[in-house]
């Protein structure tokens, strides 16, 4: 009779263990279900959301609008920037759109925080060399005007003008900009392109705020945004598009009327 008692006993000691497994694998199983659910609603939210940038990508004159896709609602807004902002490689190329009026452009550049080696401010100048990577970018500084006249300006972050003959600038930037450089604009000047020369460097152009009008837009802030109505899983993406510009090798060409002739 004891015995049986036992077997009673150890029977439902393994029904607890079996049903204690059993319920924790459904558990788990439920709660892989419901979180591949939230993977793929989530995937599903960001496609759409991408759906969005590439809407506004189109035609990015367009100041927003929204439409469905696979029924899940997307909003997108497109502002126009007028001002140049982003990190630019060395020898690229940082295009700022001008109205023809006259101006003066404030150009701020390299990231003062950026200071392991091979970033773009070593923080400290004394002993540096015109040498890709050991210096802070230098700016060279193209003007064109409507008659396709260029002049050019070089500016050195740091005392470079004894190896390379560009003008060194010691003037403080505001954070997180290491300098700044006032380049006076003409009356029908059209484009400026600058070229990051030695370094890649984080660059902002603004128009002078205090005396004269803003600058055309130079690029496109677009922010898109979906959400599943049903599970209420949303995604948010933001991207900035600059106006197209030529690629370097045209700062070594000059133009005169249909043609292009090697300086």
């Amino acid at each position: 009779m004891k015995s049986s008692g036992q077997a009673v006993l150890l029977i439902l000691l393994v029904v607890a263990v079996a049903l204690g497994l059993g319920l924790s694998i459904m558990s788990q199983s439920t709660t892989d279900i419901r979180m591949s659910q939230q993977e793929q609603e989530s995937a599903r939210a960001f496609s759409a959301a991408e759906a969005g940038i590439e809407t506004a990508l189109q035609n990015v004159s367009v100041t927003g609008g929204n439409f469905y896709v696979d029924n899940i609602p997307v909003n997108y807004t497109v502002t126009g920037q007028q001002f140049l902002q982003g990190q630019f490689p060395e020898n690229g190329v940082a295009q700022v759109i001008l109205d023809g009026n006259v101006n003066k452009l404030i150009i701020e550049w390299v990231d003062e925080g950026k200071q392991l080696p091979g970033e773009e401010n070593p923080g400290d100048c004394i002993g540096v060399t015109a040498a890709s990577g050991q210096t802070a970018a230098s700016l060279l500084i193209s003007v064109i005007d409507s008659s396709y006249q260029v002049r050019r300006v070089g500016i050195n972050a740091c005392v470079l003008r004894y190896t390379n003959n560009l003008e060194d600038i010691s003037d403080s930037a505001d954070l997180p900009y290491l300098r700044r450089y006032e380049l006076g604009i003409d009356s029908g000047d059209q484009l400026v392109r600058i070229r990051p020369v030695y370094n890649s460097t984080s660059l902002q152009v603004t128009a002078d705020p205090d005396s004269f009008d803003p600058l055309p837009d130079q690029a496109y802030l677009i922010s898109s945004s979906a959400q599943i109505e049903t599970t209420k899983e949303a995604k948010a993406i933001e991207v900035t598009r600059l106006e197209p510009a030529a690629p370097p090798i045209f700062d070594y060409v000059l133009f005169s009327g249909g043609n292009l002739d090697h300086l």
